[in-house]
């Protein structure tokens, strides 16, 4: 009895260790999906900007915070990052973040720097050989790594954000400043294409040239376009693990009860309060402006007249859920989108002329990018420069919505699945022969 006892015993620790195998090789599967749905080249519902593409920034947005060792306040410290006590959450990224999510290696301590093309992006072709930038010191670079993070969502494909050695924290007007100048889309194995109308064009060419450095002046907005709001939302999510992150849903429809319009602005950066802290459902007319005509909409709730009708803002979307109330520690996507919404008569929102951002000169607050100071920055940090006032005028895209659909070039997960699948089966295999032969064996030669 006892060898059968013992073999019981060891046929269950196999199968335990490879029960455990299988598992640890379907976390990794999990992990590595965020990758493979971000490069898979769905659009569904994404907005393009322009008739033509082009590149409509590309300037560096900050120093040092992206690789990582770890993200707690020591480390971040260090880097010269910002910290939130309140929250105890940072817009620095450690190194299994970039891993997960972007298209290359070698990130440590490195610099962000998000490009916005007019078009989205067929993301299966991103890669940091792709970029090739020029710096004021005649220098070219090239990132370590490529991503479409934060901006995952299938409709929302126009950033790809980059990380890599580009410059340090020295306005442009020092002697000692290093930073970006020019861009240029270069070919590689797998050039750079954008979608369009007409389907997919080369990028290989496109240029986009700057004299300014993040510490010298913020993010700004680089596109604004009118939409309908339709009975669902369209383009919502895209990448599995992060759907469940806690920000979604957070559209137009999820958030209010009133929606006619969705004006929706496109930024150069991510915008923030001050580089770290999301930015609330109800933070307008913190930040915001719209005219329409000669009426300057600057409340929340109020009918105003304008040509054509009434229109009312009702607030912001396209951060984070809905709540009852929303403070410092409000979760948001941190993504280069912010959607303005709108009720009212369509005569009237066709009046829309533009978005104003006041910023800190006219009295109201200030955008900051990932590189900002946070609500409690360190001392003898400098942290990147608050957006300046700005003005961006607003496409009307009522008749034609100017957006793009297209299905993923490949199912990326479907490998990595049958992956998993085939080793259960093949471990539950091994853990049966090894238990069944040596029974075979003792009634053979009784």
């Amino acid at each position: 009895m006892a060898r059968p006892r013992r073999h019981l015993v060891t046929t269950c620790l196999l199968g335990l260790v490879i029960l455990g195998l299988v598992g640890v090789l379907a976390v990794n599967v999990l992990l590595g999906s965020v990758l493979r749905q971000l490069s898979n080249g769905r659009l569904e519902g994404a907005d393009y900007w322009t008739s033509e593409p082009e590149i409509l920034s590309a300037g560096m947005g900050f120093d040092n915070i992206i690789g990582l060792p770890a993200t707690d306040e020591e480390a971040v410290r260090e880097a010269g990052g910002a910290w939130s006590p309140e929250c105890e959450t940072t817009s620095a990224a450690s190194v299994t973040t970039v891993e997960r999510a972007y298209v290359g290696s070698g990130v440590d301590h490195d610099d962000g720097l998000p490009v916005v093309f007019s078009w989205p992006v067929a993301t299966e072709t991103v890669d940091p050989a792709d970029f090739r930038f020029t710096l004021n010191t005649g220098d070219t670079v090239v990132a370590h790594a490529a991503g479409m993070n934060p901006n995952w969502e299938n409709g929302e494909r126009n950033t790809v954000v980059l990380f890599g050695d580009f410059g340090n924290r020295l306005p442009s007007s020092d002697p000692d400043a290093v930073f970006p100048v020019r861009l240029e889309i270069v070919e590689d194995d797998t050039p750079l294409l954008l979608v369009g109308p007409e389907g997919e064009v080369d990028a290989v060419g496109l240029t986009w040239t700057t004299q300014t450095s993040p510490y010298d002046a913020g993010p700004v907005l680089v596109g604004a376009k009118l939409n309908r709001v339709g009975d669902e939302a369209v383009g919502e999510g895209g990448v599995t693990l992060l759907e469940r992150s806690g920000v979604l849903p957070n559209d137009e429809l999820a958030l209010y009860d009133e929606h006619d319009f969705r004006l929706r602005v496109l930024t150069s950066g991510g915008f923030s309060p001050d580089g770290v802290t999301g930015l609330q459902p109800d933070m307008f007319e913190d930040f915001f402006r719209i005219r329409a005509g000669d009426v300057v909409l600057d409340e929340v709730g109020v009918d105003y007249q304008v040509a054509g009708g009434t229109l009312r803002v009702v607030g912001l979307s396209d951060l984070g859920q809905r709540q009852d109330s929303y403070d410092a520690c409000y979760l948001e996507d941190r993504d280069n989108y912010i959607d303005i919404v709108l009720a009212g008569d369509e005569a009237a929102a066709r009046s829309i002329t533009a978005v104003e951002i006041p910023a800190l000169e006219g009295g109201y607050s200030a955008f900051y990018n990932p590189g900002g100071p946070g609500p409690a920055p360190f001392d003898g940090v400098t942290y990147t420069a608050p957006g300046p006032p700005d003005l961006e005028p607003v496409t009307i895209a009522l008749d034609d919505p100017m957006r793009v659909s297209r299905d993923a070039t490949a199912n990326g997960m479907l490998l990595p699945i049958a992956t998993v699948v085939a080793a259960a089966v093949g471990g539950l295999a091994l853990v049966w022969l090894f238990w069944i032969r040596p029974r075979g064996g003792r009634g053979s030669s009784g």
